[in-house]
């Protein structure tokens, strides 16, 4: 689950953790169709160098989400269309420390420097 701190809001009820490269080599790609309130959480190696996206063969629109070591939103980029890349330039050297894809979620509320939560036991 994650939440928006400053609503207190959930915004994604299943999280996936992509912790390994398998998983974080397919990400969403691996769904037909967008699944409701639910994210994927990436821990990004490296402290984020070169924090690359594709959408490649991406069967869905996503909203992605690039987030510093205290889970603040650093850059947010949405309804993502199938076969784009994305890089937050600005960060290209580090400073991502996690990428969240959301598919069919309720994001539109969440602002550049605003705070999520999630338990990162498993990432």
């Amino acid at each position: 689950m994650i939440t928006h701190l400053p609503s207190g809001r959930i915004v994604a009820k299943t999280v996936e953790y992509m912790d390994s490269s398998r998983k974080r080599a397919r990400g969403l790609l691996k769904y037909k169709s967008p699944l409701v309130d639910f994210a994927a959480i990436f821990k990004l190696p490296f402290f984020g160098f070169f924090p690359l996206v594709h959408t490649f063969k991406m069967k869905f629109a996503i909203d992605i989400f690039f987030c510093d070591h205290e889970k603040r939103v650093i850059k947010k980029f949405s309804a993502i269309s199938p076969g784009r890349l994305i890089m937050p330039w600005k960060y290209f050297f580090g400073g991502c420390r996690y990428l969240i894809e959301f598919s069919e979620s309720q994001v539109s509320e969440i602002k550049t420097g605003d705070q999520l939560a999630w338990d990162d036991q498993s990432i």
